[in-house]
């Protein structure tokens, strides 16, 4: 699980937050967020259509003041139709992952121990590759990146100062992944052999009077993947990752504003028969809130930009608009977005593809 959308829903799910949760004594949370992506690349015969339903569902138990548990995992299915290829479709239950929070020095620093069960979707088939690979764009981002990444276990510490008027947080962990057969092609399993991963984080942010703003800074670094089940073992190395992330939240008599951008830079690396040139990702967003009775209405715009090895790639510029409102016992999160852009093949001389995508989640909160 090493795209661009897992970089950042890892980077998003502070161990902190969870451990502030059993601090303050909370009660178990559950959060479920059925999200369906369409993405139709091209036009007339040639046009593709990549769509994605996933229905992903975490558990946050607080045991102690100190301790708490959060369970994961999703059930996806991917398909990809028309265009140059047959129809291709994969889907199933994914990793789960098990993770402990144990705050100590007063809630100041958080030790962490993770589990990824390999519960997901394995050796896949030749009929299921393509919607496999589509799935695992780092410029479009679905909700499911993977749908399996090998039993792994995942230790780390995060910790929290206040430095003058600032909130400073640093996080580090190291995964270790075991080997699993990933592909089957021609009746002959491909058995991958993850490498190791180190990642660290840095995370600052402070309040300039009623408006905050934050930052933050994560960098993974990986040992070498292999691929046994060719006539020599295939070495792959992955690329490191920098993940650059920053918000500024601004709330007004009316309602609020929240700019809000990251930049995601993979380094070059090596893939199977060829070189994996370098990629850089950035996004910029600007969402307006204000409420609407007992309804938190949030239209927002984003653009993306895409460059790969120095050249152009992909941009897309999206629009859409958030609700949150309570109902029977829950926090009911509802959205939908639309994506008009252009996809630039790395081949010279080839002609842009035209791209458009539509984006529905509903996200469900009971606590």
């Amino acid at each position: 699980m090493r795209s661009a959308s897992a970089l950042l829903a890892i980077a998003a799910a502070s161990p902190l937050a969870a451990s502030r949760l059993a601090a303050q004594g909370g009660n178990a949370s559950a959060i479920a967020g059925p999200q369906y992506v369409e993405y139709r690349l091209g036009s007339g015969a040639a046009q593709k259509t990549v769509t994605q339903l996933s229905i992903p569902v975490a558990v946050i138990v607080p045991v102690s003041e100190r301790l708490s548990l959060d369970l994961s995992a999703a059930w996806a299915d991917s398909r990809v139709s028309g265009g140059q290829t047959a129809n291709s479709s994969i889907n199933g239950l994914t990793d789960t992952q098990l993770r402990a929070n144990l705050s100590i020095f007063d809630g100041t620093a958080v030790l962490t121990l993770g589990v990824n069960a390999p519960t997901g979707k394995y050796r896949v088939a030749a009929g299921q590759q393509e919607a496999a690979g589509q799935i695992g764009s780092n410029f479009l981002l679905y909700p499911v990146s993977s749908m399996g990444s090998g039993g792994a276990l995942t230790g780390g510490i995060a910790l929290a100062r206040n430095i003058a008027d600032w909130n400073v947080t640093f996080g580090g962990s190291f995964r270790y992944s075991s080997p699993f057969d990933a592909f089957e092609v021609q009746n002959q399993v491909l058995r991958f052999e993850p490498g190791s991963e180190g990642r660290l984080r840095l995370g600052l942010d402070r309040a300039f009077g009623d408006n905050r703003f934050s930052v933050a800074v994560t960098q993974s670094a990986f040992a070498d993947d292999h691929v046994k089940g060719t006539p020599d073992s295939t070495t792959i190395a992955s690329g490191a990752r920098t993940l650059a992330q920053g918000s500024l939240f601004m709330p007004r008599d009316w309602g609020d504003i929240t700019i809000s951008g990251w930049n995601f830079y993979r380094a070059t690396g090596r893939q199977i028969g060829a070189v994996a040139p370098w990629e850089n990702i950035g996004d910029v967003n600007l969402a307006v809130g204000f409420q609407v009775g007992s309804v938190y209405v949030q239209p927002s715009g984003e653009l993306r930009a895409w460059m790969r090895d120095g050249d152009r790639a992909g941009a897309l510029g999206t629009g859409g608009v958030r609700l949150r409102f309570d109902a029977l016992g829950l926090s009911v999160n509802p959205s939908v977005t639309y994506s008009v852009g252009n996809l630039y093949p790395s081949i010279a001389g080839s002609a842009s593809v035209d791209l458009t995508g539509l984006r529905a989640t509903l996200l469900l909160r009971l606590r």
